[in-house]
C-alpha cells in the first residue's frame, strides 16, 4: 500500500467531541471490544482511538467472515496476536457468540477482577467498552450480547449516536459508542477501503479513483475473478498499474454493451457497475488488504487537532 498525501474529507452531519468522552471514560473500562470488517481489518478502525485503546487489554472482534477471503482473515488473526491483541471471528450474521464472548471477557479481564477482589468487592463489575466505525457489524454484535434486550438501535441517522450502558450479565456492563470516524481520510487506501465495505459514503472519494485503486488491488490478487466475473476476453498481463485500469473497463464496458457517441465506451458507466458490484458483495469472497501492506499506513500519525475534529456518521446500514 502506498503512502499517499490524498485528503478525503468527510461531510459530517453534525460533528462531537465523542473521542474525548471515550478518552475521559477509559479510566473505568476493563476491556476494550473493538468491531471491524473482517474484509479490511486494518483500515477499518479508527485511527483516532488507537493510541487511547492501547491502553487496556483489547478483543478483536473480525465480522463479516462470510463476504471475506478466508485465508487473508486468518492471517489478520495472526497478525493482532502478534501485536498482543485477542481476536474473535464472528462466522456470519446467525453465528451464537455469546458464550465465546463472556469466556474471553472472563479470561481478558482476570487481572481487573483480581484487583478488585482485593478491594475486598465480592463480585466484581467489569465495563467493557465497545467501539466500532460505522457499519462493521457493531450493533449486530450488541445485540447478540445484550440477548434480546431493549437495545437503541435503528435505521434512522442518529438513533445509536450517544453512549449507551447494556447489562451483558449481572457483572458485565457493555458501554456502546457510537460510530466514529475522523474527520478526513490522509490516506487514499484506508479511504477506499472504507468506502468498499460501506463505512463512508461514496461521494466522500472521486469514483473514478476509488474505481480505479480497487481494480488495480483486486486484478492483482485475484487471478481470473476479473475476467470470470465480466465475461471479458482481453488478458492484461498482472501486475496491472493504473493505465491498465482504464483498458479493463474499457472492455467490461464492451462486453455489456456500455457505448456513447460512435461506439465509444461508456468507461463511466462500467466503473459504475463496477463499485455497485464490489458494494453489493456481487465479487464473491474477497478481502481489500493484508496484514503485509500496512506498515507504510501504520507510521502515519493522528494530529491533536484531528481528535477536536472527530465526527459521528450518520450511516445506518447494518451487516
Amino acid at each position: 500500500m502506498n503512502d499517499e498525501k490524498s485528503s478525503f474529507n468527510w461531510f459530517p452531519g453534525h460533528m462531537n467531541k465523542s473521542i474525548k468522552e471515550i478518552e475521559q471514560k477509559i479510566s473505568i473500562v476493563d476491556l476494550v471490544m473493538e468491531i471491524v470488517d473482517a474484509r479490511a481489518p486494518f483500515s477499518t478502525q479508527n485511527p483516532l482511538l488507537r493510541k487511547i485503546l492501547n491502553t487496556r487489554p483489547r478483543l478483536i472482534i473480525l465480522t463479516k467472515f462470510d463476504l471475506s477471503d478466508k485465508d487473508i482473515t486468518n492471517q489478520w488473526t495472526e497478525y493482532f496476536k502478534s501485536i498482543g491483541n485477542t481476536t474473535y471471528i464472528v462466522k456470519d450474521k446467525q453465528a451464537d457468540i455469546y458464550s465465546d464472548i463472556l469466556k474471553l471477557i472472563n479470561e481478558m479481564t482476570k487481572e481487573s477482577q483480581l484487583k478488585q477482589k482485593k478491594r475486598g468487592i465480592e463480585k466484581p463489575q467489569l465495563n467493557v467498552l465497545v467501539v466500532g466505525i460505522p457499519n462493521v457489524g457493531k450493533s449486530t454484535v450488541i445485540s447478540k450480547l445484550s440477548k434480546g434486550k431493549t437495545l437503541k438501535i435503528g435505521n434512522k441517522p442518529g438513533v445509536t449516536r450517544g453512549m449507551q450502558r447494556i447489562v451483558m450479565t449481572n457483572s458485565i456492563t457493555l458501554i456502546d459508542t457510537p460510530g466514529i470516524l475522523p474527520a478526513k481520510f490522509e490516506n487514499e487506501t484506508v479511504a477506499c477501503n472504507c468506502a468498499a465495505t460501506n463505512s463512508i459514503r461514496l461521494d466522500v472519494i472521486p469514483k473514478e479513483r476509488m474505481a480505479t485503486k480497487l481494480m488495480r488491488y483486486i486484478y492483482n490478487s485475484y487471478p481470473s475473478l476479473i475476467e470470470n466475473t465480466y465475461k471479458i476476453n482481453k488478458h492484461v498481463l498482472r501486475p496491472i498499474d493504473y493505465d491498465d485500469t482504464f483498458t479493463i473497463f474499457e472492455e467490461i464496458a464492451k462486453r455489456n454493451k456500455f457505448t456513447i457517441l460512435d461506439e465509444i465506451a461508456d468507461v463511466e458507466r462500467a466503473i459504475e457497475l463496477f463499485i455497485q458490484d464490489i458494494i453489493k458483495n456481487n465479487l464473491g469472497n474477497i478481502s481489500f488488504e493484508k496484514p503485509i501492506e500496512i506498515k507504510e499506513i501504520s507510521k502515519q500519525t493522528i494530529q491533536e487537532k484531528d481528535l477536536e475534529s472527530a465526527i459521528v456518521s450518520d450511516l445506518t446500514v447494518e451487516w
